[in-house]
C-alpha cells in the first residue's frame, strides 16, 4: 500500500514538471515575420495588372499599338485598378481616329484658303498623371506662302475664331450635360519636311510615360 501511494505521487509531480516544460518551450517560439514577403508580392502583382492591362491596349486600340498615344504610368496605373477610370480612358481612345480625321480635314480646309496642301499629318497624344489630354499635330504643306507667313495667317485665324467662339459663348448658355467632356489640348507645329516633322515628334515625346519592363531572362 506504501509502494503504491508513494508511485501516485511520483507521477503527479512528472506530469506537472513535463505540463510546466511544455508551457515554457511555448512561450519560447517566435512567429515568423511575414510582412515583407507580402508587401513584395503585392507590389509584382501590382506591376503585372499594369503591364496586363497596357498589353490590353496595345492589343484592342490602334493609337496604342502605333506608338501614337502615350500614357503616363501613373495614370495607368490607376485605369489597371479602377473600372471607370479605365473606362474613361477606352472611350476616348475609342475616339482617336474620329478626332484625327477632323482635324486634318479642318487643317486642309485653312490651308486650301491659302492656296496650299497638305502633303503630311500626323497626331500624336499624351494623357497625363491627372488624366488630362494634349495632342499635337505635325504637318507639311505645299504653298506659295513661306512657313513663317502661313503660321501667322493661321494664328491670326485661329484667334479671330476663338474670339467669335467666346461672343457666342457669353449671348448663349449652353445646358450642362450630367457630365461635360473632356477638354482636349491642341498644339501646331509646322515643319518643312516629312524627316523633320518625325524628328520634332521624337524628341518632344512626354517624360512620365510607361513603358513595360523587359524580361531579360526570356
Amino acid at each position: 500500500m506504501a509502494i503504491s501511494g508513494l508511485g501516485d505521487n511520483y507521477n503527479n509531480v512528472y506530469e506537472s514538471d513535463y505540463a510546466a516544460q511544455k508551457t515554457a518551450a511555448s512561450k519560447k517560439v517566435e512567429p515568423k515575420a511575414a510582412v515583407p514577403a507580402q508587401a513584395g508580392k503585392a507590389k509584382d502583382v501590382g506591376e503585372k495588372a499594369v503591364s496586363d492591362y497596357y498589353s490590353y491596349l496595345q492589343k484592342n486600340y490602334d493609337g496604342m499599338s502605333k506608338g501614337n498615344v502615350a500614357v503616363s504610368g501613373g495614370y495607368l496605373k490607376k485605369c489597371s485598378g479602377d473600372s471607370q477610370k479605365a473606362k474613361e480612358l477606352e472611350d476616348f481612345l475609342k475616339k482617336i481616329p474620329e478626332l484625327e480625321r477632323q482635324g486634318y480635314e479642318q487643317l486642309s480646309a485653312q490651308n486650301r484658303g491659302l492656296g496650299g496642301t497638305v502633303t503630311y499629318y500626323q497626331q500624336t497624344w499624351s494623357v497625363g498623371s491627372d488624366g488630362s489630354i494634349q495632342s499635337t499635330v505635325y504637318s507639311v504643306t505645299e504653298t506659295g506662302m513661306t512657313n513663317a507667313e502661313r503660321m501667322k495667317k493661321n494664328m491670326d485665324e485661329r484667334l479671330e475664331k476663338q474670339k467669335e467662339k467666346k461672343a457666342e459663348a457669353e449671348k448663349v448658355e449652353e445646358k450642362k450635360e450630367e457630365k461635360a467632356e473632356q477638354e482636349i489640348t491642341v498644339k501646331y507645329v509646322e515643319a518643312e519636311s516629312e524627316l523633320e516633322a518625325k524628328m520634332m515628334m521624337e524628341k518632344e515625346k512626354p517624360e512620365d510615360v510607361y513603358y513595360p519592363k523587359v524580361d531579360m531572362n526570356v
